[in-house]
């Protein structure tokens, strides 16, 4: 709708009455003034406000300008400090770096300037350029406070050299003491007093350092004198001189070294002694070299052994000018004279020292006698020593055999058991000699083929023992168990039972290694009551079987493993059980005869035992009776009387088929008092 322009800010609108419109013109006018004051009002309260920001506004600026001019100035602290710690940790390296050489000191000054000069250069444009002329004369402050350390530090490389340099013209002029003493003296006290002030010796250190100079000096110099002369009477004198004519020397060590010199010259009157003495001791010494090759070399003659006319002539030589030349000489022609005795049967040589005896008896002592005596008693006794150490060697060394090649020990049994052909065969010339049962295995031997049967399984054992023992006679078997015996109580139990076999003809040394192998795995329960168990049952059955005491002990530790073996195999110990084992312990029945209890051969009846003893060979002891008598308590009884009483005698069972006589309470013996052996074979 159209308005009417009624003035500034009015309008009337068309259609209305004049009063009307007057009305509404005055409400509005008062209307209009209402307005006006209140704008006037909001106008002024919004200066007002205006003002106010105004003035916070410019606070706030100049805060934030505070803020930014604070965080600036901290910055430049900041690396102010940066910087100065960097100046310092260059100048200590620097430093240390002329104490140890390593910066040249004639350069240090300039050095150092370049270097901190470029440090405080690269730092600058790092702060604000307001702030650069005040840190840069801050930190050429503190270079210059820093080089006063630089020259400290050169000050210090100074006087360490000069320190250094005293230390060796000391050491130069202390080797140059020898050859001139004042001169060297004289040097090295004029370089302590020059050059001493500007080393890091103090004033005192300087004195004592010379004063320790000279004594040190002038004891070198005495202690070699002395020592130069410890092998030589004018110089050790002289070296006396010298010591008495330092002045400096120590009272002390003066008096050490006139002691170690008086020392030297008793060790040199002690050596002209030693000297005199020695030639005497060296005359000793030949005489007891000289004694114990005559006793070496009189064992060997004495053992009646064939000596090596070689190790005759090196005896005469070393025993040449001695007493005792003569005596090996004499022993010489011994030994050409008793090296047949040696080769003679044991039973021989045992037979000629009971013919000695006899004349000593009959006629009394004379020196012949009692020499020839000696001579024999003592081939006898080195015969049996060597024996009972290992027969098969005694007969090598008398020449009873003229050589023993080693066996090979690489094929097994059965490689060993094909070389023992000719063993046997010297065995058995040994056992003529030795006039006993000899193995036809040396002691080293013996012990070897002991852990070689040991290494196999008990059947592959009991074979290999078989095998071994079908190679020799029975009596080299025995002997050859007995040297494994203190090897291996087991082995050599069955060994000694060598071919025997059981009633399933199976060897019983099989049964002797099994029941020894299950009683050591404990596989199985041994009886041990004294009189019931095994071994009293034992006992018990073999009582009286045997005359050696040894023999016993071993029969009865045969039938023990027999029994074991047995059990492990499933028997129950039983009565029959231990009688079985027993009689193929003792390889035969077991029988009464004639009040005494003996061991009838394997497969032998009582009626052919008894048959034989009637019919028995004459010629068959004949070789055991040197004079062809037996002897019974002492009284000879002719052979052809003694085997009339054989059949009714009693018999003691000594091994397998092989018995002595009793008689009287004693035993039927030759000359020699060796027991008479009466052997019946087995029937196998």
């Amino acid at each position: 709708m159209a308005q009417i322009p009624m003035g500034q800010g009015r309008r009337v609108m068309p259609g209305r009455a004049p009063m009307q419109q007057a009305a509404g013109a005055e409400a509005g006018m008062a209307s209009a003034r209402a307005l006006e004051n209140f704008g006037q009002a909001g106008t002024q309260v919004a200066a007002g406000m205006i003002a106010q920001q105004t003035q916070y506004n410019l606070q706030e600026a100049h805060k934030q300008e505070q803020l930014a001019e604070a965080a600036s100035r901290q910055k430049d602290m900041l690396q102010l400090q940066q910087t100065e710690d960097k100046l310092r940790d260059a100048h200590d390296e620097f430093t240390n770096g002329i104490k140890q050489g390593t910066v040249p000191k004639d350069q240090a000054d300039t050095l150092w300037n370049e270097q901190s000069g470029k440090i405080v250069a690269d730092a600058l444009p790092g702060f604000r350029e307001q702030s650069q002329d005040l840190v840069r004369r801050s930190l050429e402050g503190m270079n210059l406070r820093l080089g006063n350390g630089v020259r400290k530090a050169k000050e210090g490389k100074d006087r360490q050299d000069v320190t250094a340099g005293i230390g060796q013209t000391l050491e130069y002029l202390q080797r140059q003491y020898k050859t001139d003493p004042a001169k060297a003296q004289e040097q090295a006290m004029q370089t302590l007093e020059q050059l001493g002030p500007f080393s890091n010796y103090t004033p005192e250190q300087i004195a004592k350092l010379g004063q320790s100079w000279k004594e040190s000096t002038q004891y070198t110099t005495s202690f070699e004198a002395v020592s130069a002369g410890k092998t030589d009477r004018k110089a050790l004198q002289a070296a006396e001189q010298v010591v008495n004519g330092l002045p400096d020397l120590d009272p002390q060590k003066k008096a050490q070294l006139l002691d170690r010199a008086q020392a030297y010259r008793l060790h040199l009157d002690q050596q002209d002694e030693l000297r005199a003495a020695r030639a005497q001791r060296e005359q000793e010494r030949r005489m007891n070299n000289a004694a114990a090759e005559f006793q070496t070399f009189q064992a060997l003659a004495d053992k009646g052994t064939v000596l090596d006319p070689a190790y005759i002539d090196r005896v005469t030589l070393a025993t040449a000018g001695t007493p005792y030349q003569g005596g090996i000489i004499a022993l010489a022609k011994q030994a050409k004279e008793s090296g047949g005795i040696a080769a003679q049967p044991v039973n021989v040589q045992r037979q000629l020292l009971t013919e000695v005896d006899s004349l000593i008896a009959q006629n009394g002592r004379t020196p012949e006698l009692d020499k020839r005596r000696d001579q024999l008693q003592k081939v006898l006794t080195g015969a049996e020593n060597d024996l009972q150490r290992d027969p098969l060697r005694a007969g090598l060394e008398r020449g009873v055999i003229t050589e023993l090649p080693p066996l090979n020990m690489q094929g097994g049994i059965h490689g060993m058991a094909q070389q023992l052909g000719e063993r046997v065969v010297q065995a058995d010339r040994v056992q003529t000699w030795a006039g006993r049962p000899v193995s036809p295995l040396t002691t080293d031997e013996s012990q070897t083929l002991g852990k070689l049967l040991q290494s196999l399984p008990v059947d592959q054992r009991a074979n290999g023992i078989a095998m071994i023992a079908a190679t020799m006679p029975a009596q080299q078997t025995q002997a050859l168990a007995a040297q494994i015996d203190k090897q291996d109580r087991s082995l050599a139990i069955a060994l000694a039972l060598g071919g025997s076999r059981t009633t399933f003809d199976r060897p019983t040394s099989e049964l002797v290694l099994k029941g020894a192998q299950a009683l050591k795995d404990k596989t199985i329960k041994e009886e041990t009551k004294a009189v019931e168990g095994w071994q009293g049952r034992i006992n018990l059955a073999t009582n009286g079987l045997f005359m050696n005491p040894q023999q016993t002990e071993m029969t009865g530790d045969a039938a023990r493993f027999i029994l074991a073996g047995m059990v492990s195999e499933g028997a129950g110990g039983t009565e029959d059980d231990v009688r079985r084992a027993v009689r193929l312990a003792v390889g035969g029945t077991l029988d009464e005869r004639n009040g005494s209890r003996i061991v009838l051969p394997a497969g032998v009846e009582r009626k052919a035992f008894d048959q034989r003893l009637k019919a028995y060979p004459e010629n068959e002891l004949a070789s055991q009776l040197p004079d062809g008598k037996v002897y019974v308590r002492g009284q000879p009884m002719e052979l052809g009387q003694f085997l009339t009483t054989l059949p009714g005698a009693q018999l003691a069972t000594v091994g397998r088929g092989r018995y002595v006589v009793k008689a009287g309470g004693s035993l039927a013996a030759n000359a020699n008092q060796k027991p008479i052996i009466i052997e019946v074979p087995n029937a196998r």
